[in-house]
């Protein structure tokens, strides 16, 4: 690769002084002289490599593929002697996390994004960093983050914990409270309704059915179960002076549960 002095004075000044440049990500390709796959990026003609190493925080396991095409916030950090340009995301999310926590453990609370769901709750993001908010962590009664949230959506949190891999954990700044008010009396035997698994245990499974309404049932033999899954629930037992339901999971509900009748 031809030298460019004037260029490279000018990306060694941007490593200097730790400035974020922001570039669109043209290919991925593996670099042989760097053993390892690499995202491409151009700055008006200065070709500059992200290594898969220096992407995120977390390693990166799956194709680089579905990144090209988009933008990416990087920082210098090498400049190779033949003047190739090794930029890195991975130091500019850490130096952004270090910062993030520092005003996080006064209490300062943030509005984070759902990036995506999960049994237990979401992964939610604040400028890249990702936390992990639990649904016990989001609402004060049964509900989960994904029955009235969607990818998307933004949720004020503030700081749970750190665990000793580093993993951040959040809360709801205020946690959600359903307003739907159930009586025991809108159930019935023999009635089939949609639940949500929110706990299984050695004598039973907890199935939510209602706002603040868990009905209890035996592990089923024939089905494979988990905790968050979606499930046709068959009401057995109305106990209204115990202000308990059971009932048997009748069949696991597919992930995109509103099938469409057509």
């Amino acid at each position: 690769m031809e030298k460019n002095t004037e260029v490279l004075e000018k990306f060694e000044k941007f490593m200097e002084e730790g400035r974020p440049l922001v570039s669109t990500i043209r290919m991925t390709k593996n670099d042989a002289e760097l053993d390892t796959d690499v995202l491409m990026l151009d700055f008006d003609g200065v070709v500059a490599y992200v290594p898969r190493e220096e992407f995120d925080i977390r390693p990166v396991k799956n194709s680089l593929v579905k990144y090209v095409g988009k933008k990416i916030r990087v920082v210098v950090k090498e400049i190779r002697e033949d003047g190739l340009v090794i930029c890195s995301r991975k130091m500019l999310l850490e130096e952004q996390r270090a910062k993030l926590l520092e005003r996080m453990a006064t209490g300062e609370t943030v509005i984070a994004r759902i990036k995506t769901f999960t049994k237990f709750g979401a992964y939610v993001q604040v400028d890249g960093i990702s936390f992990l908010l639990q649904n016990k962590h989001f609402s004060e009664d049964y509900t989960t983050i994904s029955e009235v949230m969607q990818k998307g959506d933004e949720v004020e949190i503030k700081l749970l914990r750190v665990n000793q891999n580093g993993n951040l954990f959040a809360e709801a700044a205020q946690k959600y409270k359903s307003d739907t008010v159930v009586s025991l009396d809108m159930f019935e035997r023999d009635q089939v309704v949609v639940g949500t698994i929110r706990n299984i245990k050695p004598f039973g499974v907890f199935v939510c059915i209602a706002p603040n309404l868990d009905a209890l049932c035996p592990t089923p033999e024939d089905v494979e179960i988990d905790m968050g899954m979606k499930v046709q629930f068959r009401i057995t037992k109305v106990a209204n002076e115990e202000g308990k339901v059971r009932g048997k999971i009748l069949r696991v509900l597919p992930e995109e549960q509103e099938e469409e009748i057509l």
